[in-house]
């Protein structure tokens, strides 16, 4: 397995995609750390309908708040990315050519996910760094205080923060690995989760907000924002593992059962 990982180190390795997904954490960072701070209110609550409030900003985690709440929006466009990547893998007859130098499925395709995953982790740690040096330079002209973002408390926010995040983007990595196993067509394959993860479960959740506790790609959000009042912390953490495990079941049955006939 070693030497898949390694193989998907290599490929997005390459000069060009490092430097066009330093652009994307830098433009992300641009986009979430000034639509956050200026949109802050003086007072809310953690929930999706309410923005950050300045006296989050001014604890300890405001340094990474942005960060974070930004992420929220880009767990469905990892979805959508590993959907593609893992469709086009079978739908181009590359699994199966990769296949003759390792017939063992199950491990391949998870030696994959943990190369792109760990691609993920260094584009999302960038992109937390970046967001951070800009809050601390737009802070200042909204009259946020950032004393206590260079405390261990904020390297402690800092880290929490890292880690419900990637979380989330794992979680959403399986689910679109998933997706990709089952249909080995992109086309239809993000059909499928754009119909289910966009408008599906945003309108119903709406209308009925148990949506918010049970429906997979809400459970993600609220565990990349750290909780909400919609969905404690432990609740959504225990609950992604429960639908990741269950997403990863069905992919690896299938990987291995199914014939490979692109």
């Amino acid at each position: 397995m070693t030497r898949i990982v390694q193989a998907e180190l290599m490929r997005f390795g390459r000069r060009r995609t490092v430097l066009l997904a330093g652009l994307g954490a830098l433009g992300y960072a641009l986009l979430a750390t000034f639509t956050v701070i200026n949109g802050a209110k003086a007072t809310g609550v953690a929930s999706r309908q309410s923005g950050t409030t300045l006296a989050m900003l001014s604890g300890h985690g405001g340094g990474t708040q942005a960060f974070a709440v930004g992420a929220s929006f880009v767990g469905f466009f990892i979805f959508v990315i590993f959907i593609a990547l893992m469709a086009t893998e079978f739908s181009g007859g590359t699994f199966r050519a990769l296949l003759l130098r390792d017939p063992h499925r199950r491990r391949l395709i998870v030696g994959k996910l943990l190369g792109l995953l760990l691609v993920a982790a260094a584009v999302v740690a960038t992109a937390e760094v970046l967001s951070f040096g800009l809050s601390l330079l737009v802070a200042p002209s909204k009259h946020i205080a950032t004393s206590a973002w260079m405390s261990w408390g904020g390297l402690g926010a800092g880290l929490h923060d890292y880690a419900t995040v990637f979380g989330g983007i794992v979680g959403w990595a399986i689910f679109g690995t998933t997706l990709g196993v089952i249909f080995r067509s992109a086309p239809i394959a993000l059909g499928v989760g754009f119909a289910w993860a966009g408008p599906f479960e945003n309108i119903v959740s709406r209308s009925w907000g148990t949506g918010y506790r049970i429906f997979p790609g809400q459970v993600l959000d609220s565990l990349i924002r750290g909780g909400t009042i919609e969905l404690g912390m432990a609740r959504a953490v225990f609950t992604a593992m429960i639908y990741a495990a269950v997403a990863g079941a069905v992919a690896l049955t299938l990987v291995s059962r199914r014939d490979v006939t692109a």
